[in-house]
């Protein structure tokens, strides 16, 4: 196998990669590393004919944030940054009031298994 077919291979292999992982983040979307998804497609179109480094190290790290247990709530909050916890499943009445306090986040009940332990509000 020559240098440029095995470039070519790996070219095809990347955009498999990005294509799958693609799909995944709508499985375990994470707001804080969907960013770093773009970022991973511009790098591949732009530099993929040439190197595909930079886009694998950007995927890397998008694959850490995806799989993090933490997230970053996208709607601003009053008050100073902090972690609450997000509570999957049918809520007690004692996990509405804390709901309602601010305490906890309601995530609802379809849990697919990659849900964000905890959410960063800013």
């Amino acid at each position: 196998m020559n240098y440029q077919s095995q470039t070519e291979l790996f070219r095809i292999l990347g955009f498999i990669l990005l294509l799958l992982s693609s799909f995944f983040w709508f499985v375990a979307f994470r707001f804080a590393s969907f960013p770093l998804l773009i970022l991973t497609w511009v790098l591949f179109v732009k530099l993929g004919h040439a190197d595909l480094r930079p886009s694998l190290v950007v995927w890397a790290v998008w694959l850490v944030l995806t799989l993090s247990p933490i997230d970053i709530f996208p709607i601003p909050k009053a008050g100073r940054p902090r972690l609450i916890p997000l509570v999957m499943g049918l809520p007690r009445p004692e996990t509405m009031e804390r709901a309602k306090r601010g305490e906890v986040i309601l995530g609802g009940c379809i849990v697919s298994g990659f849900e964000p332990k905890y959410y960063l509000i800013w």
